[in-house]
């Protein structure tokens, strides 16, 4: 399987290092802005380089691309890989608008490509579990979710017009748990908060947000982000990262950005599941085996998926925004 890696930024990293994993992978080239980054990644893997993604994408001959940009870069990058490659893998969140995302998705129905959007956390087994406990002795109710960390170090993601704000950019993951374990959400309304970060230069993203949410089968759920700490603030409980997926008979815990899990069914009654090594290694094999197959079944999150995760943390960003807080429906 040939691949072809657009980004290099961290999270390029981290699929590399999982593709070394996978025996049938074989990264061909990395095109990036940042070339410098670009040559020292693909030195160890004997990879072309490019500082566009057009003439790799028409050069190479490739099975697949990885698309690991913030989310504004996206549009016409997905209707040249639907062009040119079966398969696409596309970093969190898809875009930040979802009149690009629907014209992704026209692109990438109208050629057949096999797409996943890396909501990793889907693979993990403490999910999983979570998922399979809701479906068999009751429906998950609750969800508390936070996502109170430090802001992000690139340019882009303290722009609001690039990243599209940290409930979108970075919780994103807690609230596509909860609906991939507990079901549609449907309805949201959120406050935000600004003025604590006049130090940063070009700081247009909110300071902390709150978000409640309704879900499709009766459950809610709360959501908070806040990227203004400077340090000293506790993994927990209320800072750091964190979700609480709660039914009648059960509670799940994950913590961490590696979302190590619990699960509490009594008052001592508590199993620890053990993190994957690398869940980044996972999803991306079910990915390309996916392509290679042309069967998509086994991946967890598709393009259209990604979308309704991405209409969540939009409807909310309006709410907060545009909106007063007043309840927004979640709509595609």
């Amino acid at each position: 399987m040939k691949i072809g890696i657009i980004g290099t930024g961290f999270v390029a990293e981290l699929h590399l290092e999982a593709l070394k994993q996978i025996e049938t992978a074989e990264v061909s080239a990395i095109a990036g802005r940042n070339t410098v980054r670009a040559h020292e990644l693909a030195e160890p893997l004997g990879a072309n380089v490019y500082e566009h993604w057009l003439p790799m994408l028409e050069k190479e001959d490739l099975d697949a691309a990885f698309i690991l940009l913030p989310p504004h870069l996206h549009g016409d990058l997905e209707r040249a890989c639907s062009e040119h490659v079966k398969g696409v893998l596309i970093e969190k969140p898809i875009t930040q608008s979802l009149e690009t995302a629907h014209r992704c998705l026209e692109y990438f129905e109208k050629a057949g490509t096999i797409v996943s959007v890396a909501y990793m956390n889907r693979y993990r087994a403490g999910v999983s579990r979570a998922k399979s406990l809701f479906k068999s002795s009751g429906p998950g109710l609750l969800a508390n979710g936070f996502w109170v960390t430090q802001m992000p170090p690139p340019l882009w993601w303290r722009k609001f017009e690039q990243s599209g704000g940290q409930f979108t950019e970075q919780c994103t993951h807690l609230v596509d748990i909860s609906r991939y374990t507990i079901g549609e959400i449907t309805e949201v309304s959120a406050y935000r908060m600004n003025g604590n970060m006049e130090e940063v230069p070009e700081f247009s993203v909110d300071d902390a947000m709150v978000v409640n949410a309704k879900f499709e089968n009766g459950a809610i759920g709360t959501f908070a982000t806040g990227c203004f700490p400077l340090g000293g603030h506790p993994e927990s409980p209320g800072g750091g990262i964190g979700l609480s997926l709660s039914s009648r008979q059960h509670r799940i815990t994950f913590s961490g950005w590696h979302m190590d899990a619990a699960v509490h069914s009594g008052s001592e009654d508590t199993l620890e599941i053990p993190r994957e090594e690398n869940i980044f290694a996972i999803q991306d094999q079910v990915f390309l085996d996916a392509v290679a197959t042309h069967d998509p079944s086994k991946i967890r999150s598709s393009y259209r998926d990604g979308m309704k995760t991405l209409a969540v943390t939009m409807a909310a960003t309006d709410s907060a925004r545009m909106n007063d807080g007043k309840p927004i429906k979640v709509n595609l």
